[in-house]
């Protein structure tokens, strides 16, 4: 299953230094300035009696920044929508990368339409 990088939360840690730090464990890329971008309430197994809050933040790293996948995954790499799209992932990471994705339409369409004034 294929999902983003994340993890629990420490004690006294907020969410943002939460993502940041699971970040910077997981790919070894040092990011700041994290914005909140979604939240998912996410039921868990039946069996475990609890469930999850994810929180997704958008954050600012060096674009020269090299990623080098942690102990606990298989792998990691850069994937387009349409990609990430053909792989295993949860519905919540499918419903997130949308968003993204028509953020990201947004903001491009809006940076043409100044270029063009």
């Amino acid at each position: 299953m294929y999902a983003f990088p994340g993890g629990r939360a420490e004690p006294g840690e907020t969410p943002q230094q939460t993502a940041l730090r699971e970040l910077q464990e997981e790919t070894g890329i040092d990011a700041h300035d994290p914005v909140l971008f979604e939240t998912y309430d996410l039921p868990g197994k039946e069996s475990e009696g609890r469930h999850f809050f994810l929180s997704v933040f958008r954050a600012q790293a060096d674009a020269d920044a090299v990623a080098v996948a942690s102990d606990d995954a298989a792998g990691l790499g850069w994937f387009t929508p349409h990609e990430i799209f053909a792989l295993p992932i949860p519905d919540s990471v499918r419903e997130c990368v949308e968003k993204l994705a028509d953020e990201r339409r947004r903001l491009e369409t809006a940076a043409d339409s100044e270029l063009k004034e």
